[in-house]
């Protein structure tokens, strides 16, 4: 599917390792609260949600002000706009010193002021506090560590807009439970009900980012994974994983996709297929694999093949069902980033070997319709779905002033 290059180009910026260089809290491991009575097992909110689509929920602050979050288990802490009625509040002076004293902070940056420099890309991220944030039932206190960023533009690689991102740091107060059956998203204050699902396995936490991980198996080989529901693909690995897979043969076929960073830069990252994969004692459908990252992640894509799953950090568990025939994965074949503006998507960039490209749609175009249905109803997840289906015959895209029909090169059936 196509990247949504906002999203991407953000999720590197907020989960960093060099987040935690400067939070002592990081490598802390909080204290756990007691397993509630049977008196509040009922969910402190329940959200609608669907496959091919984030956790974005409303939020209310003081004065009952409303607001649209990303729930986000791959970002260490709450990202919050500089500006606005949903801003952090600055990290005054006495908060500083609060912080330091409780041993939160290790100290401030090198400009005198706390802040973050993302591994990797030249980016600094500034600290602040979190105002009180509330989600139905689910109360958040204030006054706690939150990023600050520039959030404004996301809202166009999502259909949905959201105002900030909700950090595992606020999530792991609570029991998750997403099922795509029944389309509900639930969060306990203590443990879900009880159920007797197809498989349940140890989870932990990552010692930098503090978000959870759960192990994956091939074989005799076995890795761990950071469980992150704002990454939009399957598995995400380091280019010396990705390159163990190559040499032991375990791709039967190689693409590529791209990668976006915190400078806008774009890079080609090599992508393959991956039978075999187990969590626990269950086999998992064929998985997208994309190698070059920092960390191994697994996102979206694999988990809405699932029919249901549970994050307990009470019990440090992860449980899932699968469909009796889940959905195995392919390579991406439009090989595209695009990004939505109004009633059309704009290609921002193009790798030579994908179908748009040779097809001859350019980067800068805007595609209004694939064969003749209109964009402006289909999210991104949906125009990446038919961008990939070799049924799919020609795009009218606006080139410069003009409308300009493009037929697509006919694709093997994956």
């Amino acid at each position: 599917m196509p990247i949504p290059f906002k999203l991407a180009n953000f999720k590197l910026a907020i989960a960093g390792a060099g987040l935690c260089a400067l939070l002592a809290g990081c490598n802390e491991k909080r204290a756990t609260p007691p397993l509630p009575s049977a008196s509040n097992a009922a969910p402190l909110l329940s959200i609608a949600i669907q496959r091919n689509g984030h956790w974005i929920t409303g939020v209310q602050t003081s004065g009952d002000k409303s607001h649209r979050m990303l729930l986000d288990t791959g970002a260490s802490f709450n990202m919050l706009p500089a500006e606005g009625a949903l801003a952090a509040a600055p990290l005054t002076q006495e908060a500083q010193a609060a912080l330091l004293k409780q041993g939160t902070l290790k100290g401030p940056g090198d400009d005198g002021a706390p802040s973050v420099i993302t591994p990797g890309e030249p980016r600094q991220i500034k600290l602040g506090l979190n105002p009180a944030l509330r989600i139905q039932g689910w109360s958040m206190p204030s006054d706690t560590l939150a990023l600050q960023g520039k959030l404004g533009a996301l809202a166009a690689a999502e259909d949905a807009s959201f105002d900030g991102i909700i950090g595992i740091d606020s999530m792991r107060d609570l029991t998750w439970r997403a099922d795509y059956v029944t389309g509900t998203l639930t969060a306990y204050a203590g443990e879900a009900p009880e159920h007797e699902w197809q498989q349940c396995t140890f989870m932990t936490l990552d010692t930098r980012t503090r978000t959870p991980l759960i192990e994956l198996s091939l074989g005799d080989e076995h890795r761990f994974f950071i469980l992150d529901t704002g990454y939009d693909a399957d598995l995400l690995v380091s280019q010396e994983v990705f390159e163990h897979y190559v040499k032991a043969k375990r791709f039967p076929k190689i693409g590529a996709s791209f990668s976006a960073g915190v400078t806008d830069r774009l890079a080609a990252r090599p992508e393959g297929l991956l039978s075999g994969l187990t969590i626990g004692q269950k086999r998992l459908p064929t998985l997208a694999v994309s190698g070059g990252s920092p960390d191994q992640r697994l996102g979206m894509g694999l988990l809405e093949k699932m029919d249901r799953f549970e994050l307990d950090f009470r019990r440090f568990r992860f449980c899932f069902d699968l469909p009796a025939v889940p959905e195995n994965s392919a390579l991406a074949q439009e090989n595209s980033i695009l990004e939505r503006r109004g009633e059309r998507y704009e290609v921002l960039a193009l790798l030579p070997d994908g179908r748009l490209a040779q097809s001859g749609v350019k980067a800068g175009d805007q595609i209004e319709m694939v064969d003749q249905i209109s964009v402006k109803t289909l999210n991104l997840a949906q125009l990446g779905e038919l961008l990939s289906n070799p049924a799919t015959g020609e795009l009218t895209v606006l080139r410069g002033k003009s409308p300009w029909i493009v037929p697509l090169k006919k694709l093997a059936p994956a």
